[in-house]
């Protein structure tokens, strides 16, 4: 038994806390398809509202605000270690493709018949709380600050300023 174990403890402590999502290699391959799936997806979803944005919305322009959404949080977590940061970076892909999962019913809902903007906006904030919810306790798990599930509102909150007309 090591200084740092307990009796009673079978790993480290490091490695004890289950459940949390952590990067690795396969996270690391992974992370480019689910960023992909997850802007196209979101993609699929602004074509339904796109008479009511300011921009236009495509899978491009979501991977750009995926990638500033990682880089606005890690400017949180600056004095956190770069696993801890990578780690995070994984919770919020994991949150934005629950997200876009979530979304598919809509989109398959739209094919068939379309869906006015303002049932799939209040289907999509319904989306958004569930992910919020689920966000809050993965960032728990992690043990990171929960300052991280402020300023995941305040960065959507921006972006909504940005897309949505004046």
């Amino acid at each position: 038994m090591t200084g740092e174990q307990h009796a009673g403890e079978t790993e480290p402590p490091d490695t004890a806390r289950r459940g949390v999502i952590r990067f690795g290699w396969k996270t690391g391959l992974l992370l480019p398809f689910a960023a992909l799936i997850t802007a196209t997806t979101l993609a699929g979803f602004a074509r339904i509202i796109q008479d009511h944005l300011a921009v236009r919305y495509d899978r491009w322009f979501e991977l750009g605000m995926v990638t500033g959404q990682v880089v606005f949080q890690w400017a949180v977590l600056w004095r956190r270690s770069w696993a801890e940061r990578l780690d995070y970076a994984v919770i919020l892909l994991f949150v934005s493709s629950l997200g876009a999962a979530l979304l598919w019913p809509l989109l398959v809902w739209n094919e068939s018949s379309p869906v006015r903007p303002l049932a799939a906006t209040a289907y999509f904030f319904a989306v958004v709380a569930v992910i919020f919810v689920v966000h809050v306790r993965l960032v728990r798990q992690a043990a990171l600050p929960l300052i991280l599930c402020m300023t995941w509102v305040a960065y959507r909150l921006i972006i909504l300023a940005i897309v949505l007309p004046r």
